[in-house]
């Protein structure tokens, strides 16, 4: 038997995940990750690598917050192009999870009709050994069209953060696997999908706060057979796929409160159409974070249907990332990280082939003395001649907590003896 001891971790770790998380792992080949992002040939590799991840804040001994973005190259195939990143934590953490800030696919050879989209964080697991601790997380990517041997790369965007929960009272729920919603879309429902999850009854106390944390979507349209002309014969593993109108996604609740019974719940709005509305199947994932110390700063993108007759058209040429800066100036707490939970890509005039997609927060910042944060919002939709312009969108929430002073800080109640005459 192999124990796991302070001079092998990164073995254990290895073995952890790969005993955990059963996704084949060929077909995954290096390619240029965007500003330091390290890639490796596969899963097993990739872990002997320390993140490159940069520290966004840290208050030593209580709260660490990093940002980082890692991306893979996929050679087509039936399975999703696959992502093991691991953060090194330092030794006060003993708490921690991960945020999926955004993402980012790509075909490298011209572009297609899509059949499926995915980005996902499927996994994620805080490991502490002896000194050492590490925040280790599975992603997931797809971009397939109908025959599913196009290479293409999926980049992750993501916000790893650990604490001691000496100073915050904070508890993540469904980390390991994730929370999964499921719906399947007809046609004649329209192309908004509503999936909607309650968690357990009494798992929130009174006084507990509670954030939604976004882990990932996975868009897919009806498997239906389909045949078109072209030069390779059909084959009944085909599955239809069709040009892109719009793809979108919401997170949303109700409030940072529980409802009566303790238990938290949330709804999740998805759209992906074409120019009509088709039959569709909708995967969703989530964690959770609850306690006095969380605090939430929830924001709600509503979902509208574009038509493929909108009364304003730009076929001008605009393939470039879109980069906005945002600035927040009046936070009331002690720590505190964006989460993208909301975000709409549309082509304008008419439904196109899809040769990129994505939409990330990066290079954030945040001065707990002024009460302040700053953050990058980027995104991309586009064909292969970059006609016509697109449409985007998106929501930020902001994830706060406040500190609580650990049971060893706090005063001595006072004795009282009272003597009886």
């Amino acid at each position: 038997m192999l124990r796991c001891g302070l001079s092998m971790p990164m073995v254990c770790i290895a073995l952890f995940l790969l005993a955990a998380c059963a996704t084949p792992s060929r077909n995954v080949q290096p390619v240029a990750a965007p500003e330091s992002a390290k890639l490796t040939t596969s899963p097993f590799e990739q872990l002997a690598f320390r993140s490159t991840g940069k520290t966004v804040y840290e208050d030593e001994g209580k709260f660490i917050l990093i940002e980082d973005s890692k991306c893979v190259r996929h050679e087509g195939g039936e399975s999703a192009a696959t992502i093991l990143q691991w953060l090194e934590l330092p030794g006060y953490v003993n708490q921690g999870t991960v945020v999926l800030n955004g993402w980012d696919l790509r075909y490298l050879q011209g572009d297609r009709e899509v059949n499926s989209v995915r980005a996902d964080i499927t996994h994620s697991k805080l490991v502490r050994n002896a000194n050492s601790v590490f925040l280790v997380f599975e992603a997931e990517g797809k971009l397939e069209d109908q025959g599913r041997r196009d290479a293409f790369e999926f980049c992750v965007f993501y916000s790893g953060f650990g604490y001691d929960s000496a100073w915050l009272d904070a508890a993540v729920e469904g980390d390991y696997s994730g929370i999964e919603a499921v719906s399947v879309q007809s046609q004649k429902q329209g192309p908004v999908t509503t999936l909607e999850n309650i968690g357990n009854k009494g798992m929130l106390k009174t006084h507990d706060g509670v954030a939604i944390l976004p882990r990932g979507f996975d868009f897919r349209f009806e498997n239906a057979f389909e045949c078109e002309w072209r030069w390779m014969p059909c084959k009944l593993s085909d599955r239809i796929d069709y040009p892109l109108l719009q793809m979108a996604y919401n997170l949303s609740q109700t409030g940072t409160s529980p409802n009566l019974d303790g238990s938290p719940f949330w709804v999740t709005q998805t759209l992906f159409k074409s120019n009509e509305a088709r039959t569709q199947h909708v995967k969703t994932r989530a964690a959770l974070i609850r306690g006095r110390s969380v605090k939430v700063r929830a924001d709600f993108l509503p979902l509208n249907p574009r038509s493929n007759e909108p009364g304003f058209c730009r076929k001008i040429t605009d393939g470039v990332v879109r980069t906005q800066k945002y600035r927040i100036t009046d936070l009331p707490y002690d720590y505190a990280l964006p989460m993208l939970t909301g975000w709409d890509l549309a082509f304008e005039c008419e439904q196109q082939n899809v040769q990129r997609a994505g939409v990330w927060i990066h290079d954030i910042r945040f001065d707990p003395a002024s009460s302040s944060m700053e953050y990058k919002v980027s995104s991309i939709l586009r064909d292969k001649d970059s006609i016509p312009s697109f449409h985007t969108a998106h929501r930020v929430s902001i994830l706060g907590f406040n500190r609580i002073v650990p049971p060893a800080m706090r005063p001595s109640p006072e004795l009282r003896i009272k003597i009886r005459e």
